[in-house]
């Protein structure tokens, strides 16, 4: 659904802050689209909103907000806005019920003590859908600019999401990247076909006609978004294992999400990449290619794939020169390590494991010659991975007595700094630490989930205190049926955490006991036990320029 956008009358910017609600209403159980599987809003291509992955059988209400402030450059003037959202299909169109959306962007005019912030002065999408699929390895988001020619700094903003394919029949293996963290090596599936049990984590559906068909997925349970400006490496962005509860497609959902979903369900945010050292080659009049790719250890990669360049220009100059002085990411391509202990016994029982790692470190340099002078820029990241499948499966002959487990253990790290110097001194420093654990034990019928996203922080200028952040938002979710079909173990827990080195301290406890919310607390060891936020933070976990400490 498209729908014109225009800025609000009388408060033109800038804006101290500017904050996107938005709020999801379904008040039948049996919709068609009782699971939202995948939503999002963009304005001129710009995406600003994206969730889905919740998916229940009673009436459910969600609302969610974050902060936008950086992209208000798309903002200022009229576009066209989308909004569209995707199901869990039902089969049969005369299932069909409808999913209310709405969305409110809210502007906090700039005052004395809210100053306006220095924001991206040019906001660009790769695409001008907001998304694209990437269907292959091979395939990828290729998209030139000719940029303004004085670009001071860039950054790009990635978003991968597993694809949910809406447009296939029954019997058809669709959203093969929908639980890629449980992926094995294609060799592997070969080698033991009992991994493609009909118990199996998988999104194959359920026939009409009661056909139950294989489960599992191939391609390995590695995935990476790689960034590369004119075929040369730019960046890597980390994959969030976002977790959809409908496991098995024969079985339908695990109510693991009643009422709380798992972190970045409802609410996914972006994974920004400095590309400033490139801000001299972007400036110099020519035009250049952006490019994202997902990486994989296997054949197959199934997502929708987004990017928002956001570009700085130095207001002093007409022209900036400069180049990339080093780059030790060229030369240094995904390749993921697995080992496997997966063995068959004699009685066709298959157990072992399977482990797969990965691990770069990499400094990209730049130079550019300013109206202030000489800035040089540095970029170092160390990113992580490693994931550990530990599958149990049994394929009895001519009878129904097959089994099937999956123990998975996940995480994924990126960590790193981004300087710049104005000649000698140093004018910024930002220090990041990002983590996204995943712990699941599945069994046909019951999971167990343990996930967290956890973000550190830590960002110093001239003349400005330290500026220091610490996300945590951990869940720990359980759902397994007893022998007769009834709710044996329902629960869940959920803990969030927020604080700065500006006296932030936002945190929110609740617990959950057979899908109905049973404790709900705010503001456990925060300062009088109150939640409070310093106006400028990003407690929802959003990229943040540092804006209004900008000088």
């Amino acid at each position: 659904m498209s729908f014109p956008y225009v800025p609000p009358v009388g408060c033109s910017g800038p804006w101290a802050k500017v904050i996107l609600k938005v709020a999801f209403y379904n008040a039948d159980p049996h919709s068609y689209l009782d699971g939202i599987t995948f939503a999002y809003i963009s304005i001129d291509g710009v995406p600003l909103y994206s969730g889905g992955g919740q998916d229940n059988d009673v009436p459910t209400h969600w609302r969610v907000e974050r902060d936008v402030t950086d992209y208000s450059a798309i903002l200022r003037a009229a576009g066209t806005g989308v909004l569209e959202i995707k199901g869990s299909p039902r089969y049969l169109p005369r299932f069909n019920s409808p999913y209310y959306a709405s969305a409110t962007l809210l502007f906090y005019p700039a005052n004395a003590e809210n100053r306006a912030r220095r924001v991206p002065d040019a906001v660009y999408p790769l695409t001008t859908a907001g998304w694209q699929d990437v269907r292959t390895p091979d395939e990828r988001i290729d998209t030139s600019f000719t940029l303004p020619r004085n670009v001071e700094r860039a950054y790009l903003d990635v978003m991968a999401h597993p694809r949910y394919r809406d447009d296939v029949i029954p019997y058809v293996n669709y959203g093969n990247d929908l639980f890629w963290f449980t992926c094995m090596p294609d060799g592997t599936m070969e080698a033991f076909p009992e991994l493609t049990s009909r118990l199996a984590i998988g999104a194959k559906r359920l026939g009409l006609d009661g056909w139950e068909p294989p489960q599992g997925c191939r391609g390995g349970s590695f995935r990476e978004v790689q960034v590369s400006i004119d075929g040369q490496p730019a960046g890597i962005a980390p994959v969030f294992p976002r977790v959809y509860p409908q496991f098995n497609a024969v079985w339908g959902s695990a109510p693991l999400f009643q009422p709380a979903p798992a972190p970045q369900v409802l609410n996914f945010m972006p994974y920004r990449v400095d590309l400033t050292p490139f801000a001299g080659l972007l400036s110099d009049g020519a035009p250049h290619t952006v490019t994202l790719a997902v990486a994989s250890g296997g054949s197959i990669v199934d997502f929708h794939l987004s990017g928002t360049l956001l570009v700085y220009r130095d207001a002093g100059t007409a022209q900036i020169v400069g180049q990339v002085t080093r780059n030790t990411l060229s030369g240094q391509p995904p390749a993921p390590t697995v080992t496997s202990t997966l063995a068959r016994n004699a009685t066709g029982e298959v157990s072992g494991e399977v482990r797969t790692t990965s691990s770069r470190s990499y400094a990209i340099e730049g130079y550019i010659d300013t109206s202030r002078g000489r800035i040089r820029s540095t970029v170092e990241r160390s990113v992580r991975f490693k994931n550990l499948l530990a599958p149990y499966a049994y394929d009895a002959p001519d009878d129904d007595a097959d089994a099937y487990r999956l123990g998975v253990d996940l995480k994924s790290t990126v960590s790193g700094t981004s300087r710049r110097y104005l000649g000698d001194d140093l004018i910024a420093e930002d220090r990041e630490y990002v983590s996204y654990p995943l712990m699941l034990a599945y069994r046909y019928l019951s999971a167990d989930l343990q996930q967290a996203f956890v973000q550190r922080t830590e960002r110093r200028r001239p003349g400005v205190t330290r500026y220091y952040t610490r996300l945590d938002h951990e869940v720990d979710l359980a759902y397994a049926p007893d022998y007769s079909g009834a709710d044996a173990r329902w629960q869940g827990y959920q803990h969030y955490l927020f604080r700065d080195s500006y006296s932030s301290c936002y945190r929110t406890d609740l617990a959950t006991q057979d899908g109905m919310l049973t404790d709900y607390q705010q503001g456990i060891d925060c300062p009088g036990g109150v939640n409070r936020l310093y106006w400028a933070s990003h407690p929802d976990g959003s990229p943040d320029g540092l804006g209004w400490a900008e000088r």
